[in-house]
């Protein structure tokens, strides 16, 4: 699991990294504004976003594939229209290193 802090939006950033496969937390952003997600470090492994819509109770893989599953560090916008969808980084695959993430608005 990672940190987190007060962003000027009022969203908390979810902050960590991955050494092993595992999923980072959750992280609402407000709907209808542009929201970031950064992935780096020195890794083979795979990261993939995923978003809930029932509050965490069934995560599905963000799609199209070639944007949402990470294997390099990477640094992209996106934004959610609806309220109250949930975001997450699930780490599917960790060979070797470390996968440092922060998603933000």
């Amino acid at each position: 699991m990672g940190t987190s802090e007060q962003s000027p939006a009022g969203v908390e950033p979810v902050t960590g990294s991955f050494t092993a496969t595992g999923q980072s937390g959750s992280f609402v952003p407000e709907a209808g504004r542009d929201f970031n997600i950064s992935v780096w470090g020195t890794f083979v492994g795979t990261v993939g976003v995923e978003r809930s819509m029932d509050r965490g109770t069934t995560w599905l893989p963000k799609w199209p594939d070639e944007i949402f599953q990470i294997s390099e560090p990477r640094s992209f916008s996106d934004a959610e229209p609806e309220a109250a969808i949930m975001y997450r980084l699930n780490c599917t695959d960790m060979t070797s290193g470390t996968i440092n993430y922060r998603v933000s608005q």
